[in-house]
């Protein structure tokens, strides 16, 4: 019984963030149905950014994600805890400028359908990540991913192989 009152009151605590979140960035965040937000989930959207998230799409506790241009989202991904999205960077190549001040690189992240991606994974900006995608824990993904591969770490990406 308690862990039924535990996952309504999850349900009931993921509607009412959609609700603050879709009245706080009204044209800025853009919610398919039957979506997941985990407590502790975050979102932050600038004034020229734009999150679009599918259907079916569930955010585990502590999952982030940061948006100052353009975040995209496929039907039915997972996210595991402490997963952070970023479409930007910050600038620093000026040695006698401070980091801060030098502004960010700004580019998108899309992420396709049926994407698995698993818990303290970080993902950057200017990263497409295909459909089927499985993306091991800890990973920080720099690169764009195919469809169907599994990225265990940054280093090791492979074709997903189908089990039937």
């Amino acid at each position: 019984m308690g862990i039924i009152i535990i996952k309504v009151y999850k349900r009931v605590i993921s509607f009412i963030k959609k609700i603050i979140l879709k009245s706080l960035y009204v044209n800025h965040i853009k919610f398919g149905k039957k979506n997941i937000l985990y407590p502790g989930c975050h979102l932050t959207i600038e004034k020229r950014g734009k999150v679009i998230i599918g259907n079916n799409c569930f955010f585990n506790h502590g999952c982030s994600i940061n948006c100052l241009n353009e975040i995209m989202i496929g039907d039915d991904c997972i996210f595991g805890e402490n997963v952070k999205i970023y479409d930007h960077n910050h600038k620093f190549k000026e040695n006698n400028e401070l980091i801060k001040k030098q502004g960010y690189d700004i580019g998108k992240v899309i992420i396709g359908n049926n994407c698995w991606i698993g818990s303290d994974v970080i993902i950057l900006s200017n990263v497409k990540i295909g459909n089927g995608v499985v993306i091991g824990a800890g990973t920080i993904v720099t690169k764009d991913i195919e469809d169907n591969a599994i990225v265990i770490d940054k280093t090791n990406i492979k074709k997903m192989e189908r089990i039937i």
